[in-house]
């Protein structure tokens, strides 16, 4: 439980240096990272292995930073999330960090899709893929629906993002 509660002081620490306190510029006097392209969000999710074990309920933490200057196609949008997540299963560390690049775009109205590919740092290290719904609550809050693959650990995840 102390890793946890390290883990949080950093993210906080992290979060507040890179949308407050450090300015970071690029050649031309311009942010080079512009604090209104971060979002905060968090979420549940229904946690699968294969085996004997039960499906267990967990819960994620995590930033994004949107990535609008590198968008490649119209109408699709791309950012990179980091974040934090306990998968819920007990008897063993069954947590870790992962990095995704995140693609997304509308599908009709509030409704949109998203793709995620990026890895797991954590117990279950490698691979992540996935993939889901959202919808746009208003301009600054997204409800997502998604299904998200990783080596061992398949998961279910209704997550929420607060742009700032």
């Amino acid at each position: 439980m102390h890793n946890i509660n390290k883990f949080f002081v950093v993210l906080a620490v992290a979060l507040l240096a890179a949308t407050q306190v450090i300015p970071v510029f690029a050649d031309e006097g311009k942010p080079l990272l512009d604090k209104s392209e971060f979002s905060i969000g968090a979420g549940l999710s229904i946690n699968s292995v294969s085996g004997p074990v039960d499906d267990e309920l967990g819960f994620q933490l995590f930033g994004a930073y949107d990535l609008s200057r590198v968008n490649l196609m119209k109408g699709v949008h791309s950012s990179v999330e980091f974040g934090y997540m306990d998968y819920g299963f007990s008897g063993a560390d069954s947590n870790g960090v992962w990095v995704t690049y995140v693609t997304d775009g509308t599908i009709r109205g509030q409704l949109g899709w998203l793709a995620r590919l990026g890895l797991d740092l954590g117990d279950d290290s490698g691979l992540m893929l996935g993939a889901g719904v959202s919808y746009a609550a208003n301009e600054k809050l997204d409800m997502r629906l998604e299904y998200v693959a990783r080596d061992e650990v398949g998961s279910l995840q209704f997550n929420v993002i607060y742009r700032l």
